[in-house]
């Protein structure tokens, strides 16, 4: 597996004017692009092609990797596909399936997870997430794991203690998305289903976890990021 996919298209409404003009991948967090920390941390971890799947202010992304010779100086190949609508996460994948190789890394373009994305395996699954306890929980959905099987995927429940969420990268064989056509969410439809039908995996793991999505977050990312790049 060579392939590693980033979603870049969200519209990052919780950020507010923050990221109205620019990508929420694009906001920027200690002196850098946030995308920029997520490309870098596929090339050292051996992926050697990456498809970035855009949406809102896509030029913004093709602008920045043109400019600054971004795939050259990691030594990658980058991509950018470009959904003609809004289609969701699940959508934006199926748009691009023949983009898609059979066997692939996703990454959340807003999350940063700090483990070895090379770790992540899928033994006899469709599709695995990468798994991180949190305390606490309540910002998210959580995760039921049993013998390495993601059994179910529980909604959000306000003031949870602490809880195995959905650290926002995952393997998957581009079959799991079969049938997905239009407008379509990955964590709301086809990961239910994946879990439903035994064919979703799961392994955890300790690294340091963030995502960018609220403005209180953004801002811890500032510390976390920066210590990462010292």
């Amino acid at each position: 597996m060579s392939q590693c996919v980033i979603l870049v298209g969200g519209l990052g409404t919780r950020l507010g004017e923050a990221a109205r003009l620019t990508p929420k991948p694009m906001l920027e967090v200690a002196g850098r692009p946030f995308l920029e920390y997520l490309l870098a941390k596929a090339a050292r971890h051996g992926f050697r092609e990456v498809l970035l799947l855009a949406g809102h202010r896509a030029e913004v992304i093709e602008t920045w990797l043109s400019e600054a010779a971004v795939a050259a100086w990691l030594g990658v190949e980058i991509a950018v596909a470009r959904e003609p609508a809004p289609l969701g996460t699940a959508g934006a994948l199926a748009h691009a399936r023949g983009r898609l190789a059979s066997d692939f890394l996703l990454v959340n373009g807003d999350t940063w997870f700090d483990f070895d994305w090379s770790g992540l395996t899928l033994g006899s699954a469709d599709a695995a997430l990468a798994l991180r306890q949190v305390a606490p929980a309540d910002r998210y959905e959580t995760i039921v794991l049993d013998g390495g099987w993601v059994r179910e995927i529980r909604p959000r429940q306000p003031d949870l203690a602490e809880g195995l969420i959905n650290g926002g990268v995952y393997r998957l064989r581009r079959q799991a998305l079969d049938g997905v056509e239009g407008v379509a969410s990955l964590e709301s439809e086809v990961l239910p289903r994946l879990a439903r039908e035994g064919r979703l995996g799961g392994q955890s793991f300790d690294g340091a976890f963030i995502d960018i999505g609220i403005p209180e977050s953004l801002q811890a990312a500032q510390a976390l990021l920066g210590e990462a790049a010292e």
